[in-house]
């Protein structure tokens, strides 16, 4: 039997040789032993350290993942300058920076090109050789604790070479191929990999973060122990430490301008192949001396500048952050900023997402920001390109409702207010009812939703029906007899809406134009069958019904159980709304284009939108998508056209039908 001196030497010379193996792993690329055998090791270490929990040692590699919740990470101010770059769209700005560089010396200086990963930065803190602690970037002087997180990325050494105190800045970022992985998981995809690795860094559940592919490299060190004249010198430190290095850098002469043309032309066409995003190269002053000559602004070292692949479409800062309430409860933070102009139109302001949109960016009032407009028409913030100089940290989520005061609650990455009756849900509600994916109400927008709400006739959006116009709003806000005409008409008209529109006005969760198109197909045709089924417990007809999943079930179950809901349902039924389907409703023809997938891209003549032509193939039992994929049969052409039309000739298998030929399509024509 093994004495206790043993089992201590055992589990030291085990724990050395797992870091070691790490190294060579997940730095090296090149393992020195197989995964069996690591794998071995480690549980031998696992059952030695289980036993003697004394005997475990701080850097071990078991101290990787932490079991159940850790505490949100708490406020911590860096020990070093953690400046963010000054930036360049060109090479002429490129060379305006080595002119400045040149004015403090003339010498025959190197400049450093190295990638410019999109990733979360961070610092992680070294006592002694051992990990201490990491934290995010945050306002450049106080970050967020992500120590956990950061430990059970495997890149990351929990030991050093060598017994120094150090202070590493780095980027942590998610592969393409674990990107896609993870995103095809979720309910709610995020939009890039940056984005998810910055949500993964947050997790509280360490077992969640473990695993997911996070990665880093190593690009500068603090150290008085770090002995070292330059940036080429200090990176070799850094890897014979234990840290990874990104290989893809380039030391040239920085009068070598055609060098650094051809660099910069070869890593943006390199871009695309590479598994990892990056977003631009950083060239740097290689010798440390002329480093602190140049010296550091208020906000950028003077020695290095970040070369952008493509220039931010726009910049503003960020005046206000104002938080607003959706129909659902959902809770959503909007940032303004000053009015700039922007592809055509005036912007000033931008969704942020959710808690993890705005810890990701780490986004706060002051900073000023770059957004574009995805699909040339929403604006997305993209990056923050200067933190703000007031010392405002990362907004903060607030605990309660800004309307109605009500505790908030976390529902997967979203925050909610559960208050049904909170006045901000009442009045989007009512705007979506009234809206074209509902019940098109002519006459009754936005503006006039939140009139009637503010002149107390309105309560519910079951009240639009019950309004006496002519007595209550006329000569109220310019509502005048044309004006309260149009919404009376409006009225009318929408009582003659299909059964399928009242379903989708309803606002059952998740519960759209196709869903409800497809349960009333499979015989749910009625607001009756609905309250019989939810009353027997019966969801056989929807369970049997591809794509529609358990979600839509205990949405039913809940909406048609709910007092309050059922209340409306009474009093839409008084207002004369269609509550099943008649023979005016049908929306399908035939089944005689079923399996075909259609898409549409560009404005198609004769139709007030181009979805709205894809009606036709519809009727006929086609399916209809939003975007092009391997599955899309289809792509019907119009003047204009889009990405999409690219995608489907790259797809190969996608027939491309222009506007001249589609009704050979839905008129018998063809069939393929």
């Amino acid at each position: 039997m093994m004495n206790r001196e043993d089992k201590k030497e055992e589990i030291y010379n085990l724990t050395e040789l797992l870091c070691k193996y790490s190294r060579q792993y997940y730095r090296d690329g090149r393992p020195e032993v197989s995964d069996s055998e690591y794998d071995r090791l480690y549980e031998r270490l696992l059952r030695l350290e289980k036993e003697n929990p004394e005997l475990r040692l701080s850097y071990s590699p078991t101290n990787r993942v932490m079991d159940g919740e850790v505490a949100e990470g708490e406020e911590v101010e860096h020990s070093i300058l953690v400046l963010s770059l000054d930036k360049a769209y060109s090479l002429g700005e490129i060379g305006d920076f080595i002119r400045r560089v040149k004015k403090i010396s003339d010498k025959n200086n190197e400049i450093s090109v190295e990638e410019k990963i999109d990733g979360l930065s961070a610092v992680i803190y070294y006592r002694n050789g051992v990990f201490y602690k990491a934290v995010s970037r945050g306002n450049g002087r106080v970050g967020s604790d992500i120590s956990a997180s950061v430990k059970t990325i495997k890149s990351v050494p929990l030991k050093l070479s060598v017994n120094i105190d150090i202070a590493v800045r780095g980027e942590i970022y998610l592969d393409h191929e674990s990107f896609k992985k993870i995103n095809s998981t979720l309910e709610e995809p995020y939009s890039n990999a940056r984005n998810l690795a910055a949500g993964l860094i947050k997790r509280q559940n360490m077992n969640q973060v473990a695993g997911t592919g996070l990665n880093v490299f190593i690009y500068e060190g603090f150290s008085d122990d770090l002995k070292c004249d330059n940036h080429k010198d200090m990176l070799k430190n850094l890897y014979d430490l234990g840290f990874r290095i990104n290989p893809h850098i380039d030391f040239i002469n920085q009068d070598d301008e055609e060098k650094l043309r051809q660099i910069i032309e070869r890593k943006t066409n390199e871009r695309k192949t590479l598994d990892y995003d990056i977003d631009g190269l950083v060239i740097k002053v290689n010798d440390f001396s002329i480093r602190e000559e140049l010296g550091y602004t208020e906000h950028h070292p003077r020695w290095a500048i970040a070369y952008k692949f493509e220039s931010p479409l726009a910049q503003s800062v960020i005046q206000k952050i104002e938080i607003q309430v959706g129909r659902t409860g959902r809770i959503t933070p909007v940032a303004f900023f000053n009015k700039t102009f922007l592809l055509g139109s005036y912007i000033e302001s931008a969704s942020l997402h959710n808690r993890d949109y705005i810890e990701g960016l780490e986004i706060a009032i002051g900073d000023l920001v770059s957004f574009s407009k995805r699909g040339d028409v929403i604006p997305q913030i993209e990056n923050v390109v200067e933190k703000n100089e007031i010392g405002n940290t990362t907004f903060k989520f607030p605990t309660h409702c800004p309307v109605c005061n009500s505790v908030l609650s976390d529902v997967g990455r979203n925050v909610y207010c559960l208050n049904q009756f909170c006045n901000a849900r009442l009045i989007a509600e009512a705007i979506f009812f009234a809206s074209k994916d509902a019940m098109d109400i002519d006459g009754i927008g936005q503006q006039t939703v939140r009139d009637l709400f503010e002149l107390g006739l309105m309560k519910d959006y079951t009240d639009l029906y019950f309004i006496d116009y002519d007595k209550d709003l006329y000569g109220k806000r310019d509502y005048k007899e044309k004006k309260i005409k149009i919404i009376k008409d409006g009225l009318e008209k929408s009582k003659k809406k299909p059964f399928s529109s009242t379903l989708v006005a309803l606002q059952i969760p998740e519960l759209g134009k196709r869903t409800a198109e497809m349960l009333i197909e499979n015989g749910l045709d009625s607001v009756e069958k609905f309250i019989s089924m939810t009353k027997d417990a019966n969801f056989d007809t929807i369970k049997n019904i591809s794509g529609i999943g358990e979600k839509i079930i205990n949405n039913i179950k809940s909406c048609f159980t709910n007092e309050t809901f059922l209340k409306r349902l009474s009093r839409l039924r008084e207002a004369g709304l269609k509550f099943e389907k008649d023979e005016e409703d049908s929306f399908m023809i035939s089944n005689e284009l079923a399996g075909q997938v259609w898409c549409v891209t560009g404005s198609i003549a004769g139709y007030k939108n181009p979805e709205a032509a894809l009606d036709e193939v519809k009727k006929r039992g086609a399916r209809i998508v939003s975007g092009v994929s391997s599955k899309t049969t289809h792509l019907l052409v119009g003047s204009k056209p889009g990405s999409k039309l690219e995608k489907a000739i790259a797809n190969n298998k996608t027939i491309i039908v222009n506007e001249k030929d589609y009704p050979l399509y839905w008129q018998g024509g063809k069939k393929e």
